[in-house]
């Protein structure tokens, strides 16, 4: 596959994951000549964009391209309640994805939020779907329900009375024990999505009061495309520097396992 791929996030105050959000976006299985990366800095106080300066710095030479950027809007801190999430995050971000959509020019744009940590094949995988609007699977129950984090994926169908819910399978519960391809049908998504070019120049992101992302999907339904996710294409959703810890103590001690 020769097709040019942007991968770009809005990125506010993600110092204690950055290191290893940008580890997995190397070692991506995609030629790097035909990568480009947009990093949009907000409103952000800590050490992101440093660390975003000194990423282009080394590996510049690598990319298509590696844009980092500042674009300060005063937006609050989300902190998950849903007032502030309804006044302001959520109109906050779309105009940041909107602005990345607009400074796009490749064949397409993934959106990979920060929190994010994706699987070298990702690129590959879903670009063998061949969808204009396709998404990668993660789960994100860590913080609601840690004991069973797959009852809320990034994936959602509109129920009889207009509202989006959480689709829950077996696929979806078993996805990171049992990883298989299989695409199915869904009415929104996001996180972690792959758009063609088509659709990125066409469809903008607005407020929605269940996220910016569901307002993107209503457009391009509205527009005549299709959404999909890619079940067996599961990435690891990391909502706290707690959690992160965890993970990786979770993913040292497995690959020592693998040793004894």
């Amino acid at each position: 596959m020769n097709q040019t791929i942007t991968i770009a996030t809005p990125v506010r105050n993600r110092e204690w994951i950055l290191d290893e959000y940008l580890k997995r976006l190397l070692e991506l299985n995609y030629p790097t000549n035909l990568i480009e990366f947009i990093f949009v800095i907000n409103d952000s106080t800590d050490n992101s964009l440093n660390i975003l300066y000194n990423f282009k710095k080394q590996y510049r030479h690598i990319y298509r391209n590696i844009r980092v950027e500042v674009y300060n809007r005063n937006a609050p801190v989300d902190k998950r309640d849903l007032n502030t999430r309804n006044n302001f995050i959520y109109t906050h971000l779309g105009k940041l994805r909107n602005y990345i959509m607009s400074k796009t020019k490749t064949d397409y744009l993934m959106f990979i939020d920060t929190d994010i940590l994706v699987q070298p094949d990702i690129i590959n995988n879903l670009l063998k779907s061949d969808k204009d609007i396709v998404s990668g699977l993660i789960w994100n129950g860590y913080i609601v329900r840690p004991e069973k984090p797959y009852l809320f994926p990034n994936i959602m169908r509109i129920n009889s009375k207009g509202y989006y819910e959480h689709i829950v399978s077996n696929q979806v519960k078993n996805a990171l024990s049992h990883p298989s391809s299989s695409l199915i049908r869904v009415d929104l998504t996001g996180a972690v999505i792959m758009l063609s070019r088509k659709v990125f120049k066409s469809i903008k992101y607005g407020f929605h009061p269940q996220g910016e992302d569901a307002h993107f999907c209503k457009m391009a339904q509205e527009k005549g495309f299709e959404l999909f996710c890619d079940l067996g294409t599961f990435s690891h959703h990391i909502m706290s520097p707690e959690y992160l810890r965890e993970f990786l103590n979770e993913t040292k001690n497995d690959c020592l396992c693998q040793y004894n």
